[in-house]
């Protein structure tokens, strides 16, 4: 195992002497950095980087519930495991929904080698769901930044029943409308051909053999005005379902 960096809240000495005891004993690598109040905790989690916490229960300033919440809104990340000697085992349990890892009676040391094994793990984990998600943000950030700027009118669609999924800004400009007005709504408001299907049977055909097809089809706009545009239908992953690109450009 690494050297792991923990942070201890603790404002009884002899209780920190036994939780280095029994880390030595597990012949852990680790730094303890020991803080006795609310206000260094706090000064501690902002200022140092942690890959634990170990915070007793009841202090004069602060107790259980109030150090979890200055943990998840200073840094989630970290896995906290509670330790008292006083608490029941009710409340020890709550502990856990709001946010510990584990909680360890101080009676029953013996329990906590396994525990900050676990919640390592555990911490790891969650850094990894964070980097996940915050990379799919910026992915997403990045596609709608790409996808309200492009020069063509871009639709995603729902081939199952023809909803606009999404629209990019330039239907204003190619239909007079906003995004807003589109989105949820059926093709079939800006299809101006009644007589035909969209998309045709050969560019469906193509769609479903190539993932692309293309044509030309009447659309119209807003005011009614219809104008015969060229458009390419493509199928691409959207969520958790396949759906249509359609990009139209002027014929």
């Amino acid at each position: 195992m690494k050297k792991i960096s923990i942070l201890y809240l603790e404002d009884d000495n002899l209780d920190v002497e036994l939780i280095r005891e029994t880390l030595n004993r597990g012949h852990i690598k680790y730094s303890l950095f020991h803080v006795q109040n609310k206000n260094d905790f706090k000064i501690a989690l902002k200022t140092m980087k942690y890959d634990l916490i170990l915070a007793d229960f009841s202090l004069p300033d602060i107790d259980g519930y109030g150090i979890l919440y200055l943990v998840k809104d200073i840094n989630p990340d970290i896995p906290t495991i509670i330790l008292s000697g006083t608490i029941n085992e009710e409340v020890a349990i709550d502990t856990l929904k709001y946010g510990a890892v584990d909680y360890i009676f101080k009676s029953k040391l013996e329990k906590l080698l396994p525990s900050i094994e676990a919640a390592l793990r555990k911490g790891e984990e969650w850094k990894r769901k964070r980097k996940y998600e915050n990379e799919l943000l910026i992915s997403e950030s990045k596609f709608r930044t790409i996808f309200h700027n492009l020069p063509e009118t871009v639709f995603i669609i729902d081939p199952n029943n023809s909803i606009i999924i999404e629209a990019n800004e330039q239907v204003g400009e190619s239909f007079g409308y906003h995004r807003n007005e589109l989105i949820g709504k059926k093709m079939d408001l800006i299809l101006g051909d009644n007589k035909r299907t969209f998309p045709e049977a050969e560019t469906l055909e193509r769609l479903y053999l190539l993932d692309k097809g293309d044509g030309e089809f009447k659309f119209k706009d807003t005011s009614g005005n219809i104008k015969q545009y060229r458009y390419i239908l493509k199928i691409i992953p959207w969520e958790d379902a396949k759906v249509w690109l359609l990009i139209i450009t002027v014929s």
